[in-house]
């Protein structure tokens, strides 16, 4: 009887532990791709951002170009 209960402890014990590490691998999995989502999100802001500020500096190109080119226009009139 005594052999009996030792060997349920036993498997309960096992059965315990194999749920738990099953758990921690699912925990760490979802972290993992937690992280691995907001790196790619972050990226993608500093890609657009990148983007954004190239295209507001040639803006800023064009409109000084512009006005370059009025006040020749003016001192040429």
């Amino acid at each position: 009887m005594k052999e009996e209960m030792e060997e349920e402890m036993k498997e309960e014990m096992e059965e315990e532990m194999e749920e738990e590490m099953e758990e921690e691998m699912e925990e760490e999995m979802e972290e993992e791709m937690e992280e691995e989502m907001e790196e790619e999100m972050e990226e993608e802001t500093e890609e657009e951002t990148e983007e954004e500020t190239e295209e507001e500096m040639e803006e800023e190109m064009e409109e000084e170009m512009e006005e370059v080119v009025e006040e020749i226009k003016e001192k040429v009139a």
